[in-house]
């Protein structure tokens, strides 16, 4: 009689742990999210804000620092964020005052960062797009209960708008 409860409870741990890995492998290790917004500034002030990434610290109040890297692996940036770790950010395509395309590499999880602008009146309307891949099933799940990418790029937004707000 013990011996058949101590296997169900050794049992029912294993499937509990089964499950979120069964969960995680379905979900599809990508996300997307695309916000179409107007920035009450000039095309130039965006496009310097969005590209230097150097003065970033200065508007996302998120970040405690950004740091350049040239290495062999070529041109790279480090922003450090409170409580968020560490993610490396590389341009891969700038067409200034057009288009920038950045990869984003943070602990299990890969993606991109994509806006492309363009001057209208009252302002500079830019579409961003953010692609996550998520590699881990434990990973995907906290992604998505965190609400990740798009809670991200809101916030994203809502500081860039800020930056520009009179």
């Amino acid at each position: 009689m013990e011996n058949s409860i101590m296997w169900i409870v050794i049992s029912l741990g294993i499937l509990l742990l089964l499950i979120p890995v069964v969960v995680g492998l379905l979900m599809s290790p990508y996300q997307q999210v695309t916000r179409v917004e107007l920035i009450k500034a000039s095309i130039d002030d965006v496009w310097n804000a969005l590209a230097d990434f150097s003065q970033q610290a200065q508007w996302r109040t998120e970040l405690t620092s950004m740091q350049m890297l040239d290495d062999d692996e070529g041109l790279r940036w480090v922003e450090q964020s409170a409580g968020q770790g560490s993610v490396v950010l590389r341009k891969l395509k700038e067409i200034p005052l057009k288009e920038l395309l950045v990869d984003r590499n943070q602990g299990s999880g890969k993606g991109t960062f994509h806006a492309r602008l363009s001057a209208v009146p009252g302002g500079t309307r830019i579409t961003f797009t953010e692609m996550l891949e998520t590699r881990t099933p434990f990973g995907r799940i906290k992604a998505r209960m965190k609400g990740e990418p798009d809670s991200r790029l809101d916030h994203f937004i809502q500081q860039l708008k800020a930056r520009f707000a009179v």
